[in-house]
């Protein structure tokens, strides 16, 4: 039996549909599972209504409120859990980064870019949680201005609130926003040796410096000295931010 048939013949109610044509599946429900899957909260934002389309039961971005609280609320549920102190950085990015996005490229390009910015939300129980949240464009306008946006938020491993890059993830270069400038700087990424690669590989899974040496087969003292290589390329303090950014940058 071809592995093919065998795969078709395993999932026993597949020979029930027939000849009729399957139904799309429901986009939001797609959602819902890719929530689940990454364990992340993920929305819809129509910026041209401020509404959101979606609000998945993620409980992170929700902050005690049910999803339908949520949409029922619309964008003033942004006033209600984005730290007060943080709100002037998260204008500031979503100013300048929509104008990125709106001005600086074509759409083509665009299609391969995100904006992320870490910033803190209250939730039920008062505390402040340092999230992620990465926007990516849906719908564009006649004249090319963003309508919607898919939108990804997930905790933080950053220092703190007022990171926030804009990065195509077909170019090893972002564009980092300068808080002094108010704006968004062309930055390129410094490569990474294929060592140092390695080493934050095995960060990212979790492993301490004696068992990256003996997974490498290097001394403990050149591991240290390939993480502070790691540290001044990428402009971070810690593994846990070189970690962080790594991710983030689709580089581990």
């Amino acid at each position: 039996m071809s592995f093919v048939k065998h795969l078709i013949d395993s999932v026993g109610s597949a020979s029930s549909a027939g000849d009729e044509p399957l139904e799309k599946p429901d986009p939001w429900k797609l959602l819902d599972i890719f929530s689940r899957l990454m364990n992340q909260s993920i929305y819809v934002a129509d910026f041209s209504r401020g509404e959101f389309h979606y609000v998945s039961d993620h409980p992170l971005f929700l902050c005690g409120h049910s999803a339908q609280e949520v949409k029922e609320m619309g964008f003033s549920f942004y006033e209600k859990i984005i730290a007060p102190e943080d709100m002037p950085v998260v204008m500031d990015v979503n100013e300048n980064g929509f104008r990125f996005f709106n001005t600086k490229h074509p759409e083509d390009y665009r299609e391969h870019c995100y904006l992320s910015v870490d910033f803190r939300i209250r939730q039920e129980d008062g505390s402040l949680v340092l999230i992620t949240q990465r926007l990516v464009p849906l719908e564009l306008s006649d004249d090319n201005r963003i309508i919607s946006t898919l939108c990804f938020v997930s905790p933080s491993q950053a220092s703190g609130a007022g990171n926030a890059v804009i990065q195509n993830l077909m170019e090893p270069f972002q564009y980092e926003f300068n808080a002094l400038t108010r704006r968004f700087i062309l930055h390129e990424q410094n490569q990474l040796s294929g060592r140092e690669k390695e080493v934050l590989s095995l960060c990212a899974k979790g492993d301490g410096n004696l068992a990256i040496s003996n997974n490498l087969n290097i001394a403990e003292s050149t591991v240290k000295q390939h993480k502070r290589n790691i540290f001044r390329k990428l402009g971070v303090r810690n593994t846990s931010e070189a970690v962080y950014y790594a991710i983030s940058n689709r580089m581990v």
